[in-house]
Protein backbone atom coordinates (compact mmCIF):
# COMPACT_ATOMS: atom_id res chain seq x y z
CA UNK A 1 0.00 0.00 0.00
CA UNK A 2 1.19 3.51 -0.79
CA UNK A 3 2.74 5.42 2.13
CA UNK A 4 0.33 8.31 1.67
CA UNK A 5 -2.67 5.94 1.93
CA UNK A 6 -1.15 4.30 4.99
CA UNK A 7 -0.70 7.74 6.57
CA UNK A 8 -4.32 8.59 5.72
CA UNK A 9 -5.47 5.32 7.28
CA UNK A 10 -3.59 6.08 10.51
CA UNK A 11 -5.05 9.59 10.56
CA UNK A 12 -8.55 8.17 10.20
CA UNK A 13 -7.86 5.75 13.03
CA UNK A 14 -6.59 8.52 15.30
CA UNK A 15 -9.52 10.71 14.29
CA UNK A 16 -11.97 7.93 15.16
CA UNK A 17 -10.37 7.44 18.56
CA UNK A 18 -10.37 11.20 19.20
CA UNK A 19 -14.05 11.38 18.22
CA UNK A 20 -14.91 8.62 20.69
CA UNK A 21 -13.01 10.41 23.44
CA UNK A 22 -14.85 13.65 22.69
CA UNK A 23 -18.16 11.78 22.79
CA UNK A 24 -17.29 10.50 26.27
CA UNK A 25 -17.50 14.07 27.52
CA UNK A 26 -21.25 14.11 26.83
CA UNK A 27 -23.85 12.36 28.93
CA UNK A 28 -25.17 10.16 26.13
CA UNK A 29 -21.64 9.14 25.07
CA UNK A 30 -20.82 8.17 28.64
CA UNK A 31 -24.07 6.21 28.98
CA UNK A 32 -23.40 4.37 25.72
CA UNK A 33 -19.89 3.46 26.85
CA UNK A 34 -21.14 2.25 30.23
CA UNK A 35 -23.87 0.20 28.57
CA UNK A 36 -21.39 -1.28 26.12
CA UNK A 37 -18.96 -2.11 28.93
CA UNK A 38 -21.78 -3.64 30.97
CA UNK A 39 -22.77 -5.89 28.07
CA UNK A 40 -19.21 -7.14 27.63
CA UNK A 41 -18.84 -7.67 31.39
CA UNK A 42 -22.05 -9.68 31.58
CA UNK A 43 -20.99 -11.88 28.67
CA UNK A 44 -17.55 -12.49 30.10
CA UNK A 45 -18.97 -13.14 33.57
CA UNK A 46 -21.52 -15.58 32.18
CA UNK A 47 -18.77 -17.58 30.47
CA UNK A 48 -16.35 -17.46 33.38
CA UNK A 49 -18.99 -18.44 35.94
CA UNK A 50 -19.37 -21.92 34.46
CA UNK A 51 -17.37 -24.36 36.63
CA UNK A 52 -14.44 -26.29 35.33
CA UNK A 53 -15.38 -29.77 34.34
CA UNK A 54 -13.56 -33.01 34.00
CA UNK A 55 -12.95 -35.10 30.97
CA UNK A 56 -15.89 -37.45 31.42
CA UNK A 57 -18.57 -35.07 32.74
CA UNK A 58 -21.86 -34.37 31.01
CA UNK A 59 -20.77 -30.81 30.23
CA UNK A 60 -17.71 -32.09 28.39
CA UNK A 61 -19.84 -34.54 26.44
CA UNK A 62 -22.23 -31.73 25.55
CA UNK A 63 -19.30 -29.64 24.35
CA UNK A 64 -18.12 -32.53 22.18
CA UNK A 65 -21.60 -32.91 20.75
CA UNK A 66 -21.72 -29.17 20.05
CA UNK A 67 -18.32 -29.38 18.34
CA UNK A 68 -19.64 -32.15 16.12
CA UNK A 69 -22.67 -30.05 15.17
CA UNK A 70 -20.48 -27.03 14.43
CA UNK A 71 -18.15 -29.10 12.26
CA UNK A 72 -21.14 -30.57 10.40
CA UNK A 73 -23.51 -27.64 9.90
CA UNK A 74 -21.31 -24.53 10.07
CA UNK A 75 -19.84 -25.06 6.55
CA UNK A 76 -23.35 -25.40 5.14
CA UNK A 77 -24.45 -22.27 6.99
CA UNK A 78 -21.45 -20.29 5.74
CA UNK A 79 -22.16 -21.33 2.15
CA UNK A 80 -25.78 -20.25 2.54
CA UNK A 81 -24.66 -16.97 4.14
CA UNK A 82 -22.32 -16.20 1.26
CA UNK A 83 -24.98 -16.91 -1.36
CA UNK A 84 -27.54 -14.88 0.59
CA UNK A 85 -25.11 -11.95 0.82
CA UNK A 86 -24.60 -12.05 -2.94
CA UNK A 87 -28.35 -12.24 -3.54
CA UNK A 88 -29.27 -9.37 -1.21
CA UNK A 89 -26.27 -7.03 -1.58
CA UNK A 90 -26.48 -5.07 -4.82
CA UNK A 91 -23.86 -2.46 -4.01
CA UNK A 92 -20.13 -2.46 -4.75
CA UNK A 93 -17.71 -4.77 -2.98
CA UNK A 94 -15.87 -1.83 -1.41
CA UNK A 95 -17.77 1.39 -1.00
CA UNK A 96 -15.95 4.65 -1.68
CA UNK A 97 -17.64 7.84 -0.55
CA UNK A 98 -17.99 10.75 -3.00
CA UNK A 99 -15.14 12.55 -1.21
CA UNK A 100 -12.84 9.54 -1.59
CA UNK A 101 -13.77 9.23 -5.26
CA UNK A 102 -13.03 12.92 -5.91
CA UNK A 103 -9.67 13.02 -4.10
CA UNK A 104 -8.26 9.47 -4.07
CA UNK A 105 -9.30 8.35 -7.54
CA UNK A 106 -7.68 11.43 -9.08
CA UNK A 107 -4.49 10.97 -7.04
CA UNK A 108 -1.34 9.08 -8.06
CA UNK A 109 -2.64 5.80 -6.65
CA UNK A 110 -3.11 2.47 -8.31
CA UNK A 111 -6.47 0.78 -8.04
CA UNK A 112 -4.76 -2.08 -6.22
CA UNK A 113 -3.52 0.32 -3.53
CA UNK A 114 -7.01 1.77 -3.09
CA UNK A 115 -8.51 -1.70 -2.64
CA UNK A 116 -5.91 -2.63 -0.03
CA UNK A 117 -6.44 0.72 1.72
CA UNK A 118 -10.18 0.17 1.92
CA UNK A 119 -9.75 -3.46 2.95
CA UNK A 120 -7.42 -2.41 5.77
CA UNK A 121 -10.06 0.02 7.05
CA UNK A 122 -12.65 -2.76 6.97
CA UNK A 123 -10.34 -5.14 8.86
CA UNK A 124 -10.17 -2.61 11.69
CA UNK A 125 -13.96 -2.70 11.85
CA UNK A 126 -14.15 -6.49 11.73
CA UNK A 127 -11.62 -6.66 14.57
CA UNK A 128 -14.12 -4.79 16.74
CA UNK A 129 -16.90 -7.15 15.64
CA UNK A 130 -14.70 -10.14 16.48
CA UNK A 131 -14.01 -8.71 19.93
CA UNK A 132 -17.77 -8.53 20.47
CA UNK A 133 -18.29 -12.11 19.29
CA UNK A 134 -15.44 -13.47 21.43
CA UNK A 135 -17.44 -13.73 24.69
CA UNK A 136 -20.04 -15.84 22.86
CA UNK A 137 -17.54 -18.16 21.18
CA UNK A 138 -15.11 -18.47 24.09
CA UNK A 139 -17.17 -21.17 25.80
CA UNK A 140 -16.75 -23.39 22.73
CA UNK A 141 -13.18 -22.59 21.69
CA UNK A 142 -11.79 -22.69 25.22
CA UNK A 143 -9.80 -19.43 25.17
CA UNK A 144 -10.38 -15.81 24.26
CA UNK A 145 -7.44 -15.80 21.82
CA UNK A 146 -8.71 -18.76 19.80
CA UNK A 147 -12.25 -17.32 19.76
CA UNK A 148 -10.99 -13.94 18.52
CA UNK A 149 -8.76 -15.44 15.81
CA UNK A 150 -11.50 -17.77 14.59
CA UNK A 151 -14.11 -14.99 14.51
CA UNK A 152 -11.76 -12.52 12.80
CA UNK A 153 -10.67 -14.87 10.02
CA UNK A 154 -14.19 -16.21 9.50
CA UNK A 155 -15.82 -12.79 9.15
CA UNK A 156 -13.15 -11.69 6.69
CA UNK A 157 -13.64 -14.88 4.69
CA UNK A 158 -17.44 -14.56 4.50
CA UNK A 159 -17.22 -11.03 3.13
CA UNK A 160 -14.36 -11.69 0.71
CA UNK A 161 -15.94 -14.93 -0.50
CA UNK A 162 -19.27 -13.26 -1.25
CA UNK A 163 -17.39 -10.38 -2.89
CA UNK A 164 -15.52 -12.75 -5.22
CA UNK A 165 -18.74 -14.54 -6.17
CA UNK A 166 -20.53 -11.25 -6.85
CA UNK A 167 -17.65 -9.72 -8.82
CA UNK A 168 -17.22 -12.90 -10.85
CA UNK A 169 -20.89 -12.68 -11.77
CA UNK A 170 -20.45 -9.05 -12.81
CA UNK A 171 -17.36 -9.88 -14.86
CA UNK A 172 -19.23 -12.63 -16.73
CA UNK A 173 -22.23 -10.46 -17.58
CA UNK A 174 -22.88 -10.47 -21.29
CA UNK A 175 -20.96 -13.70 -21.89
CA UNK A 176 -22.33 -17.12 -22.71
CA UNK A 177 -21.70 -18.37 -19.21
CA UNK A 178 -24.01 -15.68 -17.85
CA UNK A 179 -26.92 -17.39 -19.60
CA UNK A 180 -26.49 -20.37 -17.30
CA UNK A 181 -27.22 -18.29 -14.19
CA UNK A 182 -30.98 -18.68 -14.14
CA UNK A 183 -30.99 -22.39 -15.05
CA UNK A 184 -28.52 -23.04 -12.22
CA UNK A 185 -30.66 -21.06 -9.76
CA UNK A 186 -33.74 -23.00 -10.88
CA UNK A 187 -31.82 -26.27 -10.44
CA UNK A 188 -30.72 -25.31 -6.91
CA UNK A 189 -34.27 -24.32 -5.99
CA UNK A 190 -35.60 -27.59 -7.39
CA UNK A 191 -33.01 -29.54 -5.39
CA UNK A 192 -33.97 -27.70 -2.20
CA UNK A 193 -37.68 -28.36 -2.74
CA UNK A 194 -37.00 -32.03 -3.52
CA UNK A 195 -34.93 -32.36 -0.34
CA UNK A 196 -37.70 -30.90 1.81
CA UNK A 197 -40.33 -33.12 0.20
CA UNK A 198 -38.16 -36.22 0.61
CA UNK A 199 -37.54 -35.42 4.29
CA UNK A 200 -41.28 -34.86 4.78
CA UNK A 201 -42.16 -38.19 3.07
CA UNK A 202 -39.68 -40.14 5.21
CA UNK A 203 -40.77 -39.92 8.88
CA UNK A 204 -37.50 -41.45 10.16
CA UNK A 205 -35.29 -39.08 8.15
CA UNK A 206 -35.16 -35.33 8.79
CA UNK A 207 -33.73 -32.61 6.61
CA UNK A 208 -30.83 -32.25 9.05
CA UNK A 209 -29.91 -35.90 8.45
CA UNK A 210 -29.84 -35.27 4.71
CA UNK A 211 -27.67 -32.19 5.15
CA UNK A 212 -25.31 -34.15 7.41
CA UNK A 213 -24.98 -36.93 4.81
CA UNK A 214 -24.22 -34.35 2.11
CA UNK A 215 -21.65 -32.63 4.33
CA UNK A 216 -19.72 -35.88 4.93
CA UNK A 217 -19.94 -37.13 1.35
CA UNK A 218 -16.97 -36.74 -0.97
CA UNK A 219 -18.89 -34.26 -3.14
CA UNK A 220 -19.80 -32.18 -0.07
CA UNK A 221 -16.22 -32.21 1.19
CA UNK A 222 -14.92 -30.93 -2.17
CA UNK A 223 -17.55 -28.18 -2.42
CA UNK A 224 -17.36 -27.14 1.22
CA UNK A 225 -13.61 -27.50 1.79
CA UNK A 226 -12.89 -23.75 2.24
CA UNK A 227 -15.81 -23.50 4.67
CA UNK A 228 -14.70 -26.62 6.57
CA UNK A 229 -11.39 -24.91 7.33
CA UNK A 230 -13.12 -22.10 9.20
CA UNK A 231 -15.44 -24.49 11.00
CA UNK A 232 -12.41 -26.39 12.28
CA UNK A 233 -11.04 -23.13 13.66
CA UNK A 234 -13.89 -23.00 16.18
CA UNK A 235 -13.53 -26.63 17.27
CA UNK A 236 -9.72 -26.82 17.40
CA UNK A 237 -8.90 -28.58 20.70
CA UNK A 238 -5.68 -26.63 21.36
CA UNK A 239 -3.79 -23.54 20.27
CA UNK A 240 -0.77 -25.51 19.07
CA UNK A 241 -0.62 -27.17 16.68
CA UNK A 242 -4.33 -27.50 15.77
CA UNK A 243 -5.38 -23.86 15.81
CA UNK A 244 -2.08 -22.71 14.30
CA UNK A 245 -2.41 -25.10 11.35
CA UNK A 246 -6.03 -24.25 10.58
CA UNK A 247 -5.39 -20.50 11.08
CA UNK A 248 -2.49 -20.65 8.61
CA UNK A 249 -4.68 -22.32 6.00
CA UNK A 250 -7.44 -19.77 6.65
CA UNK A 251 -5.00 -16.87 6.20
CA UNK A 252 -3.82 -18.32 2.88
CA UNK A 253 -7.41 -18.66 1.71
CA UNK A 254 -8.19 -15.04 2.64
CA UNK A 255 -5.04 -13.83 0.86
CA UNK A 256 -6.04 -15.76 -2.26
CA UNK A 257 -9.55 -14.27 -2.12
CA UNK A 258 -8.13 -10.74 -1.72
CA UNK A 259 -5.90 -11.33 -4.75
CA UNK A 260 -8.95 -12.54 -6.67
CA UNK A 261 -10.85 -9.40 -5.65
CA UNK A 262 -8.00 -7.20 -6.95
CA UNK A 263 -7.86 -9.16 -10.21
CA UNK A 264 -11.63 -9.05 -10.75
CA UNK A 265 -11.79 -5.37 -9.81
CA UNK A 266 -9.81 -4.52 -12.94
CA UNK A 267 -12.69 -5.90 -15.02
CA UNK A 268 -15.49 -4.30 -13.02
CA UNK A 269 -14.15 -0.80 -12.27
CA UNK A 270 -16.82 1.06 -14.25
CA UNK A 271 -19.58 -1.03 -12.65
CA UNK A 272 -18.11 -0.37 -9.19
CA UNK A 273 -18.08 3.40 -9.76
CA UNK A 274 -21.72 3.43 -10.85
CA UNK A 275 -22.70 1.26 -7.88
CA UNK A 276 -20.88 3.61 -5.49
CA UNK A 277 -22.81 6.57 -6.86
CA UNK A 278 -26.08 4.64 -6.69
CA UNK A 279 -25.48 3.60 -3.06
CA UNK A 280 -24.64 7.17 -2.03
CA UNK A 281 -27.79 8.46 -3.76
CA UNK A 282 -29.79 5.74 -2.04
CA UNK A 283 -28.61 6.88 1.38
CA UNK A 284 -29.45 10.48 0.48
CA UNK A 285 -32.99 9.39 -0.42
CA UNK A 286 -33.29 7.64 2.94
CA UNK A 287 -32.28 10.84 4.74
CA UNK A 288 -34.94 12.67 2.72
CA UNK A 289 -37.69 10.42 4.04
CA UNK A 290 -37.58 7.29 1.91
CA UNK A 291 -37.27 3.73 3.15
CA UNK A 292 -34.28 1.46 2.68
CA UNK A 293 -35.84 0.17 -0.53
CA UNK A 294 -37.13 3.59 -1.64
CA UNK A 295 -37.49 4.50 -5.28
CA UNK A 296 -36.12 7.62 -6.91
CA UNK A 297 -39.31 9.56 -6.22
CA UNK A 298 -39.99 10.06 -2.51
CA UNK A 299 -42.37 13.03 -2.60
CA UNK A 300 -45.58 13.21 -4.64
CA UNK A 301 -48.25 15.94 -4.38
CA UNK A 302 -51.37 14.76 -2.58
CA UNK A 303 -54.82 16.25 -1.95
CA UNK A 304 -55.60 14.02 1.02
CA UNK A 305 -56.21 15.64 4.36
CA UNK A 306 -55.40 13.79 7.54
CA UNK A 307 -57.11 14.06 10.92
CA UNK A 308 -55.28 16.46 13.21
CA UNK A 309 -55.41 14.44 16.47
CA UNK A 310 -53.34 17.03 18.28
CA UNK A 311 -50.66 16.99 15.57
CA UNK A 312 -50.23 13.22 15.64
CA UNK A 313 -52.46 12.57 12.60
CA UNK A 314 -50.48 14.31 9.83
CA UNK A 315 -47.22 12.66 10.95
CA UNK A 316 -48.82 9.21 11.00
CA UNK A 317 -50.45 9.78 7.60
CA UNK A 318 -47.14 10.85 6.11
CA UNK A 319 -45.43 7.68 7.37
CA UNK A 320 -48.34 5.56 6.08
CA UNK A 321 -48.07 7.22 2.66
CA UNK A 322 -44.32 6.63 2.62
CA UNK A 323 -44.83 2.96 3.49
CA UNK A 324 -47.48 2.55 0.78
CA UNK A 325 -45.30 4.14 -1.90
CA UNK A 326 -41.92 2.69 -1.00
CA UNK A 327 -42.32 -0.41 1.16
CA UNK A 328 -45.45 -2.20 -0.02
CA UNK A 329 -43.41 -4.98 -1.68
CA UNK A 330 -41.39 -5.54 1.49
CA UNK A 331 -44.57 -5.69 3.59
CA UNK A 332 -46.11 -8.26 1.24
CA UNK A 333 -42.93 -10.38 1.21
CA UNK A 334 -42.61 -10.38 5.00
CA UNK A 335 -46.31 -11.17 5.45
CA UNK A 336 -45.90 -14.05 3.00
CA UNK A 337 -42.88 -15.35 4.93
CA UNK A 338 -44.84 -15.12 8.17
CA UNK A 339 -47.70 -17.08 6.62
CA UNK A 340 -45.28 -19.86 5.58
CA UNK A 341 -43.87 -20.36 9.09
CA UNK A 342 -46.61 -22.78 10.16
CA UNK A 343 -46.41 -25.21 7.22
CA UNK A 344 -42.63 -24.92 7.06
CA UNK A 345 -42.32 -25.78 10.77
CA UNK A 346 -44.48 -28.87 10.24
CA UNK A 347 -42.38 -29.94 7.24
CA UNK A 348 -39.11 -29.53 9.18
CA UNK A 349 -40.51 -31.06 12.35
CA UNK A 350 -39.66 -27.97 14.44
CA UNK A 351 -42.23 -26.97 17.06
CA UNK A 352 -42.97 -23.34 17.82
CA UNK A 353 -42.25 -24.07 21.48
CA UNK A 354 -38.67 -25.02 20.59
CA UNK A 355 -36.02 -22.56 21.79
CA UNK A 356 -34.53 -22.33 18.31
CA UNK A 357 -37.89 -21.32 16.85
CA UNK A 358 -38.29 -18.58 19.46
CA UNK A 359 -34.77 -17.34 18.74
CA UNK A 360 -35.41 -17.26 14.97
CA UNK A 361 -38.68 -15.36 15.43
CA UNK A 362 -37.06 -12.85 17.77
CA UNK A 363 -34.20 -12.21 15.33
CA UNK A 364 -36.76 -11.69 12.58
CA UNK A 365 -38.96 -9.26 14.53
CA UNK A 366 -36.16 -7.69 16.59
CA UNK A 367 -33.47 -7.22 13.96
CA UNK A 368 -34.37 -8.03 10.34
CA UNK A 369 -37.80 -6.37 10.20
CA UNK A 370 -36.83 -3.10 11.99
CA UNK A 371 -33.76 -2.76 9.77
CA UNK A 372 -35.73 -3.29 6.57
CA UNK A 373 -39.09 -1.62 7.20
CA UNK A 374 -38.35 2.02 8.08
CA UNK A 375 -41.34 4.32 8.62
CA UNK A 376 -40.24 6.39 11.62
CA UNK A 377 -37.54 8.85 12.75
CA UNK A 378 -34.82 6.80 11.06
CA UNK A 379 -36.19 7.79 7.65
CA UNK A 380 -36.84 11.43 8.54
CA UNK A 381 -33.35 12.75 9.21
CA UNK A 382 -33.71 15.59 6.69
CA UNK A 383 -36.93 16.76 8.39
CA UNK A 384 -35.70 16.75 11.98
CA UNK A 385 -35.35 20.53 11.93
CA UNK A 386 -39.03 20.84 10.98
CA UNK A 387 -40.10 18.43 13.72
CA UNK A 388 -38.04 20.33 16.29
CA UNK A 389 -39.83 23.60 15.45
CA UNK A 390 -43.39 22.24 15.38
CA UNK A 391 -45.71 23.62 18.10
CA UNK A 392 -46.60 20.06 19.10
CA UNK A 393 -45.79 18.18 22.28
CA UNK A 394 -42.73 15.96 21.71
CA UNK A 395 -44.53 12.84 22.89
CA UNK A 396 -47.14 13.33 20.18
CA UNK A 397 -44.43 13.60 17.53
CA UNK A 398 -42.80 10.41 18.84
CA UNK A 399 -46.14 8.58 18.95
CA UNK A 400 -46.95 9.71 15.42
CA UNK A 401 -43.65 8.31 14.20
CA UNK A 402 -44.24 4.94 15.85
CA UNK A 403 -47.89 4.24 15.12
CA UNK A 404 -47.55 3.15 11.46
CA UNK A 405 -44.40 1.11 12.03
CA UNK A 406 -45.95 -0.65 15.04
CA UNK A 407 -49.23 -1.42 13.26
CA UNK A 408 -47.52 -2.84 10.16
CA UNK A 409 -45.27 -5.06 12.27
CA UNK A 410 -48.23 -6.13 14.39
CA UNK A 411 -50.14 -7.18 11.26
CA UNK A 412 -47.17 -9.33 10.21
CA UNK A 413 -47.01 -10.77 13.74
CA UNK A 414 -50.73 -11.63 13.62
CA UNK A 415 -50.17 -13.35 10.27
CA UNK A 416 -47.43 -15.43 11.90
CA UNK A 417 -49.68 -16.31 14.86
CA UNK A 418 -52.55 -17.37 12.59
CA UNK A 419 -50.18 -19.52 10.53
CA UNK A 420 -48.87 -21.24 13.65
CA UNK A 421 -52.38 -21.67 15.05
CA UNK A 422 -53.57 -23.32 11.83
CA UNK A 423 -50.73 -25.84 11.54
CA UNK A 424 -49.30 -26.32 15.06
CA UNK A 425 -51.15 -28.92 17.14
CA UNK A 426 -49.84 -27.62 20.46
CA UNK A 427 -51.20 -24.09 19.91
CA UNK A 428 -54.88 -23.71 20.75
CA UNK A 429 -57.11 -20.63 20.71
CA UNK A 430 -56.13 -19.44 24.20
CA UNK A 431 -52.40 -19.64 23.45
CA UNK A 432 -52.88 -17.79 20.15
CA UNK A 433 -54.84 -15.02 21.91
CA UNK A 434 -52.09 -14.68 24.52
CA UNK A 435 -49.48 -14.36 21.77
CA UNK A 436 -51.61 -11.77 19.98
CA UNK A 437 -52.14 -9.77 23.18
CA UNK A 438 -48.46 -9.63 24.17
CA UNK A 439 -47.20 -9.03 20.61
CA UNK A 440 -48.52 -5.45 20.57
CA UNK A 441 -46.69 -4.06 23.66
CA UNK A 442 -43.56 -5.97 22.67
CA UNK A 443 -43.68 -4.35 19.22
CA UNK A 444 -44.07 -0.90 20.77
CA UNK A 445 -41.13 -1.61 23.07
CA UNK A 446 -38.86 -2.82 20.25
CA UNK A 447 -39.46 0.20 17.99
CA UNK A 448 -39.31 2.69 20.83
CA UNK A 449 -35.88 1.30 21.75
CA UNK A 450 -34.82 1.30 18.09
CA UNK A 451 -35.75 4.95 17.59
CA UNK A 452 -34.30 6.02 20.95
CA UNK A 453 -30.92 4.52 20.09
CA UNK A 454 -31.03 6.13 16.64
CA UNK A 455 -31.90 9.56 18.04
CA UNK A 456 -29.11 9.36 20.61
CA UNK A 457 -26.54 7.91 18.19
CA UNK A 458 -27.67 8.63 14.60
CA UNK A 459 -25.98 6.50 11.96
CA UNK A 460 -26.54 5.14 8.47
CA UNK A 461 -29.16 2.42 8.02
CA UNK A 462 -27.58 0.56 5.12
CA UNK A 463 -24.10 -1.00 4.80
CA UNK A 464 -21.80 0.79 2.39
CA UNK A 465 -20.63 -2.23 0.41
CA UNK A 466 -20.49 -5.92 1.18
CA UNK A 467 -17.65 -5.54 3.68
CA UNK A 468 -18.92 -2.71 5.89
CA UNK A 469 -17.71 -4.20 9.16
CA UNK A 470 -18.27 -0.95 11.03
CA UNK A 471 -21.97 -1.22 10.18
CA UNK A 472 -22.03 -4.87 11.25
CA UNK A 473 -20.26 -4.14 14.54
CA UNK A 474 -22.58 -1.28 15.45
CA UNK A 475 -25.63 -3.32 14.48
CA UNK A 476 -24.44 -6.12 16.74
CA UNK A 477 -23.97 -3.76 19.70
CA UNK A 478 -27.40 -2.22 19.20
CA UNK A 479 -29.02 -5.65 18.87
CA UNK A 480 -27.40 -6.90 22.09
CA UNK A 481 -28.43 -3.76 23.98
CA UNK A 482 -31.98 -4.00 22.64
CA UNK A 483 -32.13 -7.70 23.54
CA UNK A 484 -31.07 -7.03 27.12
CA UNK A 485 -33.74 -4.35 27.54
CA UNK A 486 -36.46 -6.55 25.99
CA UNK A 487 -35.47 -9.53 28.16
CA UNK A 488 -35.46 -7.33 31.27
CA UNK A 489 -38.93 -6.02 30.40
CA UNK A 490 -40.23 -9.55 29.75
CA UNK A 491 -38.73 -10.78 33.03
CA UNK A 492 -40.32 -7.91 34.97
CA UNK A 493 -43.66 -8.59 33.31
CA UNK A 494 -43.46 -12.31 34.09
CA UNK A 495 -42.45 -11.57 37.69
CA UNK A 496 -45.48 -9.33 38.22
CA UNK A 497 -47.75 -11.99 36.77
CA UNK A 498 -46.22 -14.69 38.98
CA UNK A 499 -46.53 -12.57 42.13
CA UNK A 500 -50.15 -11.78 41.25
CA UNK A 501 -50.96 -15.45 40.76
CA UNK A 502 -49.26 -16.60 43.98
CA UNK A 503 -50.93 -13.81 45.98
CA UNK A 504 -54.52 -13.99 44.72
CA UNK A 505 -54.64 -17.56 43.32
CA UNK A 506 -57.90 -17.02 41.46
CA UNK A 507 -57.18 -17.61 37.79
CA UNK A 508 -54.51 -17.18 35.18
CA UNK A 509 -56.53 -14.45 33.46
CA UNK A 510 -55.93 -11.89 36.20
CA UNK A 511 -52.23 -12.68 36.46
CA UNK A 512 -51.94 -12.51 32.66
CA UNK A 513 -53.67 -9.14 32.66
CA UNK A 514 -51.27 -7.87 35.33
CA UNK A 515 -48.31 -9.11 33.27
CA UNK A 516 -49.68 -7.49 30.09
CA UNK A 517 -50.30 -4.20 31.91
CA UNK A 518 -46.73 -4.20 33.24
CA UNK A 519 -45.27 -4.79 29.79
CA UNK A 520 -47.46 -2.03 28.36
CA UNK A 521 -46.34 0.42 31.06
CA UNK A 522 -42.70 -0.41 30.33
CA UNK A 523 -43.35 0.33 26.64
CA UNK A 524 -44.93 3.67 27.51
CA UNK A 525 -41.97 4.44 29.79
CA UNK A 526 -39.66 3.74 26.86
CA UNK A 527 -41.71 6.23 24.85
CA UNK A 528 -40.91 8.83 27.53
CA UNK A 529 -37.20 8.04 27.11
CA UNK A 530 -37.64 8.37 23.35
CA UNK A 531 -39.16 11.82 23.91
CA UNK A 532 -36.06 12.77 25.91
CA UNK A 533 -33.84 11.52 23.06
CA UNK A 534 -35.86 13.61 20.59
CA UNK A 535 -35.33 16.71 22.73
CA UNK A 536 -31.61 15.96 22.92
CA UNK A 537 -31.21 15.37 19.18
CA UNK A 538 -28.80 17.88 17.64
CA UNK A 539 -29.95 18.96 14.18
CA UNK A 540 -26.43 20.10 13.32
CA UNK A 541 -25.14 16.53 13.51
CA UNK A 542 -24.70 14.92 10.10
CA UNK A 543 -24.86 11.24 9.26
CA UNK A 544 -22.57 10.37 6.34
Amino acid sequence: MDRALFHLLMMRLRGGIRLRLVQLQSVRGLLFTLAFGGIIWLLVAANSSSPDVGVLTDATLDRRALSTQISTFMPLGMLAMSLLTVALATGPTFHFSPTEINFLFTGPFRRRDLIIYKFSAYVAGVALSSALITPFAQAQTGSALSAFVASLLTLIFVQLNSAVIGMAGQALEGSRLARLRYPLLALLLLAAVATVLYAWAEPDLSIFDLLSEFRHSWIGIIILFPYIVFAELFVAPSLFPNLAVWASIAILINIALLAAVIALDARTTDRALSENARRSNRWERIKQGGSVWASERTEVPSIRRSPILGGLGPIALRQATSAARNSIKIIVVFAGLAACVGPLGVALGVSVTDARAFLAMYIFFGFILPRTLVCDFRGDLSRMEIYKTLPIAPWRICAGQLVVQVLLTYVIALTLIVSIFAFEDGVDTSVALVFAAFALPLTVLVYAIENTIHLLFPTKLVPMGRADFEFLGRSLVEFIAKTIIVLAAAAASAAVGFVTFTTIRTSLVLSGLASWTTLTLIGLLTLVVMQYAFRRFAVAETVD
